[in-house]
């Protein structure tokens, strides 16, 4: 029996550890993700439950009703914004505080949360397109200038789904494809689509750029997060100026 209660409390810490994670890399603060483990652990009827969280990483220890006291850790590698799955891990964790639901309708649910797919390829395409237009007309461009930077759009959501394919997503990424994204749109202008760099740029600067995570950054030092903070505001810095120096290279070459 005790052997039982152990695997019990095994597999739900389990559980809790992929929750959090599943938070953390869709772009969740780092109090939420402790809170969130934290609620749930006492749910079950843990003696306590200790759960550290910085920028990539979760460590969590917690003592069960029998006094055995348990530790995980998990490396968070990637993290992509996704409010909708964040919104779903909130919801889960309402109902696993709830109704205490066993290890394996727990993991059903996360998996269920896991295989969420957002909008279709095309769709994604329409979206780039129509955004980066818009925020060039908002700028000061003409129609040439949106329409090159729809194209440009296009352009820029296939780069960051290749990327996403092969898994690289950092600040050189960020680099890569704003090289790329300028350096077509400095050949859409000699073929005549569209006059002004800066202001076709512009309209895909504001796709690349990420508000969400400085905003994240910010939330985490006002919660005194220090460390998740300041890791994510310098993230989020250099992430803006290596798009910013891909879109200044790609111009010094091409124009």
């Amino acid at each position: 029996m005790a052997e039982s209660r152990d695997d019990f409390s095994n597999e739900i810490g389990n559980c809790m550890l992929r929750l959090g994670e599943m938070i953390l890399s869709c772009g969740g603060e780092v109090s939420r993700v402790e809170d969130t483990v934290y609620r749930i652990g006492m749910a079950y009827g843990f003696r306590s439950v200790d759960c550290l969280t910085i920028m990539n990483c979760i460590i969590i220890s917690y003592t069960d009703g029998s006094g055995n006291t348990f530790t995980q850790m998990r490396r968070v590698l990637e993290i992509k914004k996704d409010m909708e799955k964040i919104r779903a891990c909130n919801s889960l964790s309402r109902e696993v505080c709830r109704e205490k639901l066993s290890p394996e309708d727990f993991n059903r649910k996360l998996q269920d949360i896991e295989e969420l797919r957002g909008y279709r390829p095309v769709a994604m395409c329409l979206i780039y397109m129509l955004t980066s237009a818009a925020m060039t007309l908002f700028f000061g461009g003409d129609g040439a200038d949106a329409a090159a930077s729809a194209i440009a759009g296009i352009v820029l959501y296939l780069a960051g789904r290749f990327m996403g394919f092969v898994r690289i997503r950092n600040f050189v990424t960020g680099y890569i494809e704003a090289f790329l994204v300028g350096t077509v749109i400095c050949l859409l202008i000699a073929l005549g689509l569209g006059d002004n760099y800066d202001l076709i740029s512009m309209g895909n600067i504001m796709l690349m750029i990420s508000g969400s995570g400085l905003m994240t950054s910010i939330r985490d030092m006002i919660n005194n997060d220090l460390i998740s903070g300041m890791m994510g505001f310098m993230a989020a810095v250099i992430g803006a100026a290596a798009i910013a120096l891909g879109f200044v290279s790609a111009a010094l070459l091409f124009m």
